[in-house]
């Protein structure tokens, strides 16, 4: 049994996908790969003539760096409504973010979610756990020894 007919509501989301790849620079390829769907279906979405899953609307949002409630912003007939927890960034495919952003993402995330106080405790980790892995050794396959100090 095929699922409800696309509607105005997908045409918004799929404008919004369109215009936030583009200004990501990102390649209709890079956005179909994670989606595991061919560039002809991606153009379906794209400009709403099929609906997205929820699973595929939360791997384009990863991929976009947007939460998932950025493509339900301005929907027409949801004025008004209240913010909740999609206001907050979806966390980045792990296949496409790796680690190149995780110091800048948690300092982006205490800034807005943490006081002074626990922004402090939390950098005092980080260089304790920075000074723990500088004084760490390669790992010898070899051998297997363990860092000595």
């Amino acid at each position: 049994m095929a699922g409800k007919p696309a509607d105005h509501r997908d045409v918004h989301i799929g404008g919004l996908i369109e215009e936030r790849r583009l200004r990501a620079g990102l390649s209709r390829e890079a956005l179909a790969a994670p989606l595991e769907v061919s560039l002809s279906q991606l153009g379906k979405y794209l400009k709403g003539a099929n609906r997205l899953s929820a699973t595929d609307l939360d791997v384009v949002a990863r991929v976009l760096g947007v939460p998932v409630g950025f493509f339900f912003e301005g929907m027409p007939g949801r004025e008004g409504h209240p913010s909740g927890l999609s206001d907050r960034p979806q966390a980045p495919l792990e296949a496409l973010a790796g680690w190149t952003g995780f110091a800048e993402a948690v300092a982006l995330a205490a800034e807005s979610h943490l006081d002074r106080e626990h922004r402090q405790a939390l950098g005092s980790l980080v260089r304790a756990v920075d000074r723990a892995l500088s004084r760490q050794q390669t790992f010898d396959k070899e051998n297997n020894s363990a860092p000595s100090d």
